[in-house]
Formats: C-alpha cells, structure tokens, sequence
C-alpha cells in the first residue's frame, strides 16, 4: 500500500516518500475544488521529473486513500488553473513522456470517446409529451422501475442526475445506465460526477468499457478499479486504445504491489 513501507516495481525511495505525503496532505482536505487546487500547488512546486514519478506511484496505490489522490491529481491536470497552468503542464507531460509514464502522460490528454454518440431517431412517444420540468421530478422521486428505466434510456444529462440521487436507485440499475449502447458521453460523465456512483467498482466498470464514454472520463475512473477489472478493460477491444494501454500498466503495477 502506498506510504507503508510498500515501493512499487520501478518507483525510487523519494517517489513513494512524496506519494505518501502527497496523498496524506489530499485526503486531510475536501473533496472537489479545494482538493485539486492543493494537488496543483504541489505538482507545481515540484521539479516536473519529480512530480510525474510521485503520480505515477499515486496512480498504482491500491487503497481507498490513493484513489482519492489520484482523482484530485487528475482533476488538476485536466483543467489548468492560476496553480499549475499550461507551461508547467507541458514540462510535466515532456517528463512523463520522457519516463514512458504513461498513465502520467493519460492525464493530460482527452482523446475523443471511441464511439460518436448519434441522436436515435425512435423517440420514447410518452416521454416525449412531458417537460424537462417534469421529467427531472420523476426521477428525482418515482418509485416505478419501469419508468425510471425509461428516463435512463432516454439519457437526457439534467434528467439522469437527478435520477442518480433519487434514494431508491439500486447499484444494479446505475450499472445498467452505465452499460447502456448508444449512450450520450453526457449521460456517462454524469455517473463520474456523482460522488455516491463513481467509487462502486462495478459503475466504475461500466463507464470505462462503453466506448461512448469520453477518454478522459474513462481515465479518471481506472484507479477505482480492482486488478480483474483493469485486466478485463485491456482485452477490450470496442474501447479506447489509451484506455487499454493504461489499464494494463496499472493491472501490472498493482499485481506488483499486492501484499506488500
């Protein structure tokens, strides 16, 4: 495990030492902005060789408290702010790219999703004679799995947000969104977004193997996943081919570090 004593294969003593700082100092601070902001000061702080070997052993770290971290980190790396802006992202990315780090390099590219999301013609006739007003209130509060399987299906975003914090939606049906072919990129971020989704390895799954899925989506919700998983996601073929590359790094990283 990341910071116990644990170094994975390759990582120098100083890489796993400022890992474990790293994450330490992340998990101390909130979810979201704040957390990513502190991620960007450090990274920007760091020399770029230094910072590119901390992430890529923050990305291999198999507990819940490096998954956060390496969220935030990557949340700093896809949108450049006042912290770390475009110059220092680009030293970063040379280094990675230096370093063949790529799961480091990952973090700072967005690739279109694998599959163009295209209107369907066939319109759910029902649902389409209800305001966006209404639809968001059923899914917000209706109990009929039917009808909120419609709703899914529909993938309208505003509306698919809402049906992700109504109560009595299962991990079952999350998974079954997650999965569903044609499926708007939108739709799919929007499982990302919701913090209570996105850190079940099954949703996390199914976002990152539907090939409408944006890349950097997909990116960003590999560390939440477990060995078999990044495993499965490198043999599939219908997704992203970064995707896949990145998840078998991170497979084999992860094996490396198993019961250390």
């Amino acid at each position: 495990m990341t910071g116990r004593g644990a170094r994975p294969p390759g990582a120098s003593a100083r890489a796993t030492e400022d890992a474990a700082a790293l994450t330490r100092r992340l998990g101390a601070l909130e979810e979201g902005a704040i957390r990513a902001r502190a991620a960007a000061r450090t990274l920007a702080a760091w020399p770029p060789a230094r910072a590119v070997e901390a992430v890529a052993v923050v990305s291999r770290g198999r507990d819940v408290r490096s998954r956060a971290a390496a969220a935030a980190v990557g949340q700093a790396l896809a949108a450049p702010g006042p912290d770390l802006g475009y110059e220092a992202l680009a030293a970063i990315y040379a280094a990675a790219a230096d370093r063949g780090l790529l799961e480091v390099k990952s973090l700072l590219v967005s690739p279109a999703p694998r599959k163009a999301y295209r209107e369907p013609r066939d319109r759910d006739a029902r649902l389409a004679q209800l305001t966006l007003g209404h639809k968001k209130s059923l899914a917000r509060t209706h109990r009929d799995p039917d009808l909120l399987a419609r709703l899914a299906a529909e993938g309208e975003p505003a509306v698919v947000r809402e049906l992700l914090a109504n109560p009595l939606l299962t991990e079952a049906f999350a998974v079954r969104i997650a999965s569903r072919r044609p499926c708007r990129p939108e739709t799919l971020r929007a499982l990302f977004e919701a913090r209570r989704w996105r850190t079940r390895p099954a949703v996390a799954a199914a976002v990152v193997r539907n090939p409408y899925a944006e890349t950097a989506v997909a990116l960003k919700l590999l560390p939440f996943l477990g060995v078999q998983d990044l495993r499965d996601v490198a043999r599939d073929g219908s997704i992203h081919g970064l995707v896949r590359e990145v998840a078998a790094r991170l497979a084999s990283g992860k094996r490396g570090t198993a019961g250390g």
